[in-house]
């Protein structure tokens, strides 16, 4: 068992200001999603693209509202691991819905750089994009080396460069908008709107991202509240901004739905500047971000796990002078590093990414809900009190999830299963380690992964538990 000193010298050191938090949620979801989904995802249902990212956004918004709740309770690391294990006082049950999730991490920032690599082709046609997006990782991976506060200051300098590119394309854009281009609004009805409704909220994927850094987040009953719900009410706005001028500027819907780079198709139609470059600036600003993003999130969930002790202690090792899991970085660099070129098999391992969050935002939805009915103390130590209003975002969370699983299940399940008992099989082995060594499983919940012992209060834990073998974890 690790001693109260322990936990607080592997503890993180809130340097992420309220700026910082958006930037990782809005410049971390981006991604792809801003310059290819919006004019891609119109094949099946045409300029009603605009109304069903609205809809989408909604989902997202519940979400990001139940994420924002339990972080003001448990502002850790690693959001989803954290709410699940200490609500439920279960450590297999947090582990279960966040396993897969690390290597859908590690395989969107392989994915991510390779998209950084196509958008500076834009500029350089022979740079390798492989190449190029290990040489972005290892960039990326010396500032996270450097601590929160460098990793904040970057990803705000790079957000902000990233909004004034999008702005300079969408205003001139909105000026020229011709309403007649927006008929037929729906082309494919229903089935259309559905089909499209899929890669439209695979859009949003990153919103509760800010919860994983959420152990170095100053202010956090403030900041990531304001971080997840006014970071995903930022994007909707962008979303809907852009589909409204990309598809009222181009009279065919299809020429969008066909086209590489839909944006700088559009963009060409009433921008006289070079819309081609402005698009691959901003698409090199968005993946970089994501990139940055993705890889402060990842390192995060076997930061957790072993603070718990369900994995390897020696990645909850911090570096003294930066405060940054470094042995949970240097992991995730290799492993990223890597997949960029298992290009054949990332197709799969993306699938299972977006497979994963889904299971996590379920999950978290699903948390919430139970800690209300059922944790009466947690609920008061909640920074905001959203009565039975809760259940709104709650069930619309989790039915939304639920909802999209049964479509994207398909083509995860060959790694997923695998994968799932592999960590099924780590599990059992360090719980057993922890067994022969008389581990306090409710002393180790009694804190927050990430959290000094002294700033988080055990007090609140008084209430019957479950721990990871079926026994009250209390006795």
């Amino acid at each position: 068992m690790v001693t109260d000193a322990t936990e607080s010298d592997r503890s993180l050191a809130r340097d992420i200001g309220p700026l910082g938090a958006i930037a990782t949620v809005v410049a971390g979801t981006l991604g792809a999603g801003l310059f290819v989904t919006l004019g891609t995802a119109s094949s099946t249902t045409g300029p009603s693209v605009i109304l069903i990212i609205a809809l989408s956004g909604v989902i997202a918004m519940a979400i990001a509202i139940n994420y924002s709740w339990l972080a003001t309770i448990f502002p850790a690391a690693g959001s989803t691991y954290s709410y699940v294990t200490r609500v439920f006082r279960n450590r297999l049950a947090g582990f279960v819905a966040t396993w897969s999730l690390w290597l859908g991490y590690m395989a969107a920032v392989s994915v991510l750089a390779l998209g950084f690599g196509s958008y500076l082709q834009v500029f350089y046609p022979a740079v390798d994009p492989r190449l190029a997006g290990i040489g972005l990782i290892t960039v990326l991976f010396l500032v996270n080396m450097l601590g929160a506060r460098r990793y904040s200051i970057s990803q705000n300098a790079i957000f902000l460069l990233l909004m004034v590119s999008i702005l300079v394309l969408v205003v001139p854009g909105t000026f020229t908008v011709e309403a007649g281009n927006y008929t037929p609004f729906f082309t494919g009805g229903f089935d259309g709107a559905l089909a499209a409704a899929v890669p439209l909220f695979y859009a949003y994927i990153g919103i509760a991202v800010a919860g994983e850094i959420g152990a170095e987040v100053k202010n956090p009953s403030r900041n990531l509240p304001l971080a997840m719900a006014g970071g995903t009410l930022i994007l909707i706005v962008l979303y809907m901004w852009t589909a409204a001028v990309i598809y009222g500027v181009v009279g065919d819907y299809t020429v969008l739905a066909n086209s590489d780079r839909p944006l700088s198709t559009a963009a060409e139609t009433f921008l006289s500047l070079n819309a081609t470059a402005i698009v691959g600036f901003g698409g090199l600003l968005a993946t970089a971000s994501s990139v940055h993003a993705v890889m402060a999130a990842g390192i995060k969930l076997p930061y957790c796990w072993a603070w718990d002790e369900v994995f390897s202690t020696r990645f909850s090792e911090v570096n003294e002078r930066w405060r940054t899991p470094h042995w949970s970085l240097l992991t995730l660099f290799a492993v990223s590093v890597g997949l960029t070129f298992w290009t054949a098999g990332l197709d799969q391992v993306i699938a299972i990414a977006t497979f994963s969050y889904l299971i996590a935002y379920g999950a978290t939805s699903f948390t919430a809900m139970y800690a209300y009915l059922e944790r009466p103390a947690l609920r008061e130590e909640a920074a905001f009190d959203p009565g039975r209003w809760i259940f709104v975002p709650g069930l619309l969370g989790l039915g939304g999830c639920v909802l999209l699983l049964s479509q994207a299940y398909q083509g995860s399940m060959t790694i997923y299963v695998p994968w799932l008992a592999i960590g099924l099989a780590v599990f059992a082995v360090y719980w057993y380690l922890g067994k022969q060594s008389d581990t306090d499983v409710d002393a180790i919940l009694d804190t927050l992964p990430g959290v000094p012992t002294e700033e988080y209060s055990p007090a609140i834990v008084d209430e019957p538990t479950v721990s990871d073998d079926g026994t009250p974890a209390d006795d």
